[in-house]
């Protein structure tokens, strides 16, 4: 080979070698932004900027990004949906030239992330043109055997946001995160500690091999640990088809706390003071395409066993609110002890709890529930056996059926709320009550013993317009028909309305049979009157009109004998009742030309047209004469 030759070969050669050398001298010189910005722009339909980025090369390929920002949706609340305060990053050549790309090290700092739905429920996490209605779920997960395979991947300084329809941000920081694995076929590692909500989160997960997530016929394993402080934990076990969009997910979870102070304070309740209530909670949790799920749970609330069958939530389409199906049932579910404020200057540990009545005109997410409680304590009510479905719709809450038994009665009632126009809510419901024992309801209401027994039931319309429930049952229009079929009332009661002579030289004593009783009572705000009050019994039939004032304890009723009905004995001069429930003064009476007008007429107090109709069918409506 001669000289000639030699030395064209040595150019030859010495050609990549000084190619190489010079992009090793020149590249890192080179700004690459203004390109990668554009091809970005292109690729996702939204701008791209850059404010530098620059590549060393080598076998190990070097990366520096600094100030790279993706602008927002149109009509998204602030001007960028993610931004890059700086990232450095280690890659290896040769792979990358297969296409292929090995992630040996990268560190980003100042990593913001706000999430967020337009007006129209446009999600600024999805780019492109979406369908009107999402298409079916595919029958195998994306493939992802392109994706890098990373060893070591960390962030600091970071923080994602999510922002509610309601304009409410979900703030998750992250001081510090990172994914590492030693090597691609082995477990990865996630840690990550930070807040949400200012809250301060733990997390540590085991997850899948980087070969295994490549993989997509594999379901990906996760075992994640997460904790606000060492008495508020979350565990999940399971596995994601799709763990890139948290999809096909399939597990068991577990979640405890020492106190919901937490919880509140993540969902923007905190700064209150919270009663040391416990929480435990475990189930099985799935996620496929829009709906979330919650089965198969049971747990504990403040030391009570509750179960839940069914929690399920069913993220909306375009321009649709999500919607929450809740089932659940509690053993034993004191409200006052979750959200009673404690009295001032009392040692009482919470008072009477007072929801807040809120009817949103556009409720997002809906809301359907199905409780079952078997001891239920609220404000001054202790019920069991307590059934209620109930739906939130946009503008109104259905109560569809609330059962229970309080006071040795059973109530079952529907009704709904509506929103009133000066903030709060307006009720209308209709409620029956069965099986209420007359001595019972006049413990439980604190009277005084009553000449009369037997079980009682009776039909009730309700009207009410407040901005919490307990004024909303102090201010209420209430209206019921109260009725007994079988029962007894004393023998002196009726010889005291009649004005029997023989009560003069004798005390009657036992009870005689009551073949029907009649109350058509109208309250409102604690005050109203019963027109009328009927009784027939065996010696005889009395009837009556009533006011009272249930705020101040105080009645005033006068009542006599229908004299047709009564013996020979009796001069049917009217009683009147009056003053205070605890010890009212009895005196003879006279009636009125009004009262004794109203009492012939059959006069009622004002009652809604159904309840006047059921008054009209009770056997003692036709006992109205009252010849004096």
């Amino acid at each position: 080979m001669g000289r000639r030759t030699k030395i064209i070969l040595g150019i030859l050669a010495g050609i990549p070698m000084l190619a190489v050398a010079t992009a090793v001298l020149v590249l890192p010189a080179i700004e690459l932004a203004p390109m990668a910005a554009g091809r970005a722009t292109v690729a996702l339909g939204r701008k791209v900027t850059i404010g530098s980025l620059r590549v060393s090369p080598g076998l190990s390929l070097g990366v520096e990004l600094r100030d790279a920002q993706l602008d927002n949706i149109e009509g998204g609340s602030r001007p960028a949906m993610a931004e890059v305060a700086s990232l450095s990053a280690t890659l290896d050549l040769l792979p990358l030239l297969r296409g292929e790309v090995v992630l040996r090290r990268a560190a980003m700092d100042g990593f913001t992330l706000y999430l967020e739905r337009a007006a129209d429920r446009r999600a600024n996490w999805h780019f492109g043109e979406r369908p009107a209605t999402p298409p079916p779920a595919a029958a195998t997960p994306p493939d992802r055997s392109g994706l890098p395979m990373i060893h070591d991947l960390r962030l600091t300084g970071s923080e994602i946001v999510f922002r509610t329809t309601s304009g409410k941000e979900l703030r998750t920081r992250l001081d510090t995160a990172a994914i590492t694995a030693d090597a691609l076929d082995q477990p990865a590692r996630l840690t990550a500690a930070g807040s949400y909500s200012d809250v301060p989160v733990t997390m540590e997960a085991t997850l899948g091999s980087i070969a295994t997530l490549r993989d997509a016929r594999i379901p990906f394993p996760i075992e994640l640990n997460a904790a606000s402080s060492a008495e508020t934990t979350l565990t999940f076990r399971g596995t994601a088809t799709d763990p890139l969009n948290v999809d096909g997910a399939a597990g068991s979870i577990r979640f405890s706390a020492a106190t919901p102070a937490a919880i509140l304070a993540m969902a923007g309740a905190g700064g209150t003071e919270v009663p040391p209530v416990p929480i435990a909670l475990s189930g099985r949790a799935t996620r496929s395409g829009d709906v979330w799920r919650l089965t198969e749970a049971e747990g504990a609330l403040d030391g009570a066993p509750f179960a839940a069958p069914l929690l399920e939530l069913t993220e909306g389409g375009r321009g649709q609110p999500d919607a929450i199906v809740v089932t659940m049932d509690f053993t034993r579910l004191d409200v006052n002890r979750l959200l009673g404020a404690r009295p001032q200057g009392s040692n009482q540990a919470s008072g009477d709890a007072d929801l807040p009545l809120v009817v949103p005109e556009m409720p997002d997410p809906l809301l359907r529930a199905e409780l079952g409680v078997q001891e239920l304590v609220y404000a001054r009510l202790r019920a069991t056996d307590v059934r209620m479905k109930a739906e939130m719709a946009p503008a109104r809450i259905a109560v569809e059926s609330l059962g229970l038994v309080a006071f040795g009665a059973r109530f079952d009632a529907s009704g709904e709320l509506l929103p009133a126009e000066g903030g709060g809510a307006g009720i209308s419901a209709t409620a029956r009550m069965t099986q209420g024992d007359v001595d019972t309801l006049r413990r439980a209401f604190g009277l005084p013993r009553l000449p009369l027994a037997g079980q009682i039931e009776a039909h009730a319309a309700v009207a009410a317009e407040a901005t919490t429930l307990n004024a909303a049952t102090a201010r209420a229009r209430i209206s019921v028909v109260a009725a007994m079929t079988s029962g007894s009332i004393a023998r002196e009661v009726i010889e005291m309305a009649s004005t029997d002579v023989r009560a003069l030289f004798r005390t009657s004593r036992g009870m005689t049979r009551v073949s029907c009783l009649l109350a058509a009572v109208d309250v409102r705000a604690g005050r109203g009157e019963a027109a009328p009050v009927r009784i027939r019994a065996g010696t005889g039939t009395v009837s009556g009109l009533a006011s009272f004032d249930l705020n101040r304890e105080w009645v005033d009723l006068i009542i006599g004998s229908q004299r047709e009905t009564t013996n020979f004995f009796a001069l049917d001069i009217p009683v009147r009742v009056s003053g205070s429930f605890s010890n009212p003064d009895i005196l003879p009476a006279q009636w009125s030309s009004s009262a004794r007008a109203r009492m012939e007429s059959g006069s009622m107090a004002p009652l809604p047209p159904d309840l006047r109709d059921t008054a009209r069918r009770n056997p003692c409506y036709s006992d109205r004469s009252s010849r004096r």
